[in-house]
């Protein structure tokens, strides 16, 4: 393997260079960006070991130039600067399609390196020193979830008349046991050709043509049509999404009182807020969640997070489950800073006394770290995408779980 490394400080050439070679590999010291660039077009490195000070120049031009170029060379930043600076130009890096392998602290350097040195197996891609290894972040929707090119309000009435809304169920698994505790229901629009749109494809539209309202209770009716075959799951709650436009009307909590009558003794029924709309008309927002929780609904906040006013929401509101918002999960391997953010938020949720679900889970790693923190629930890929009533019996009927030390090794299988 033939390494580059750039820096400013010539003192570090004879460390590195020690190291490296410790370890088999070619290495070559660059102490400014226009002789690292002569030495990339000369002879393209396996790894560029990059500085991000270099007195007048940043390794951040450096990284511009690589993808203008494009040069597409791994890197691994090396910097005396902390792990916040570090954590944003992984950042910029990751955005201009540079492929970041490690973050290196010239402190730890001696340590830092070898996961990147080590000749005996490939380098991975960029995890925090000491971390488990997980699996590629995929997002894509199942084969049976199809996105369509936007369409008008008129068709979208026509589709909500020839009842072709169907509800889907995501599984919410218990970490402690591997229990499926409950489900949020997500609505799809099946479409003449046989295809689904995502509720993202069609709910703002139905927002905007005055059809959420009747949507909603479309949804409603056919979940409650379905309790007979969720009644065997032993389901703790069922959470559902309600559009901002549908709370702000009186008759919100006639069309919820519905859902909670329909399914009494088969399953509570959950409200997921967003916590970006939490913001917008409290005192709206406070009437509905008390008259929701005295019917007995319990209420999550969504996406925490990602919105402007986290910490007075759950001041005045009264919420029972905290649901983390996926991009913490998908970036607690890739960002120190991510994973800190990620641990603080599980910790004030306990102090709170909330019930904590972690949103987009997708690998044994995550699920294994989450559950060590003390994270009561989980939903994502890796216990089963949205699907119909057909699948989430089959993962009720396939689910088992093996506890090693208190670790779940497997879930719904």
């Amino acid at each position: 393997m033939h390494i580059l490394y750039l820096d400013d400080d010539p003192r570090m050439e004879s460390t590195l260079r020690r190291i490296v070679r410790r370890h088999g590999h070619s290495f070559e010291f660059c102490t400014s960006i226009q002789t690292c660039k002569i030495a990339v077009l000369a002879l393209t490195p396996d790894l560029l070991l990059l500085d991000l000070g270099l007195g007048q120049e940043s390794g951040l031009d450096l990284i511009e130039w690589l993808a203008i170029t494009k040069q597409r060379i791994p890197v691994a930043f090396l910097s005396g600067y902390g792990d916040d600076l570090l954590d944003t130009a992984q950042r910029i890096a990751k955005a201009r399609g540079i492929e970041v392998r490690g973050l290196v602290s010239k402190a730890l350097l001696a340590n830092d390196l070898m996961p990147l040195l080590n000749p005996h197996q490939p380098l991975q891609p960029l995890q925090p020193l000491h971390s488990p290894s997980i699996a590629p972040n995929y997002t894509a929707l199942s084969h049976s979830e199809v996105h369509n090119p936007p369409f008008d309000a008129e068709l979208l009435a026509e589709r909500l008349k020839a009842g072709a809304l169907e509800p889907f169920f995501q599984p919410i698994i218990s970490l402690v046991d591997g229990r499926l505790c409950g489900a949020e229901v997500l609505a799809r629009l099946r479409l003449a050709d046989g295809s689904l749109l995502a509720a993202r494809d069609f709910i703002p539209l139905a927002e905007t043509a005055n059809l959420i309202d009747p949507l909603t209770q479309d949804l409603f009716d056919k979940i409650i049509l379905l309790r007979e075959r969720l009644q065997p799951l032993d389901l703790n709650f069922l959470s559902v999404n309600l559009s901002h436009f549908t709370i702000e009307e009186p008759q919100a909590i006639e069309l919820l009182q519905t859902l909670v009558t329909g399914l009494d003794g088969c399953c509570r029924v959950q409200v997921e807020i967003t916590e970006t709309w939490a913001r917008n008309d409290r005192q709206v927002l406070r009437d509905f969640a008390a008259r929701a929780q005295l019917m007995g609904a319990s209420l999550a906040i969504d996406d925490f997070g990602t919105g402007y006013a986290s910490l007075r929401n759950l001041a005045e509101l009264p919420f029972n489950f905290l649901k983390i918002d996926l991009s913490f999960v998908s970036e607690m391997f890739d960002s120190i800073k991510a994973m800190t953010v990620l641990m603080a938020v599980i910790s004030f949720g306990q102090r709170l006394g909330l019930k904590l679900i972690a949103e987009g889970v997708e690998t044994e790693a995550q699920r294994d770290l989450l559950f060590r923190a003390g994270l009561d629930l989980a939903q994502g890929y890796l216990f089963g995408r949205p699907g119909s009533i057909e699948l989430l019996e089959e993962l009720c009927s396939q689910s088992q779980f093996y506890l090693d030390n208190g670790v779940i090794l497997h879930s719904l299988k």
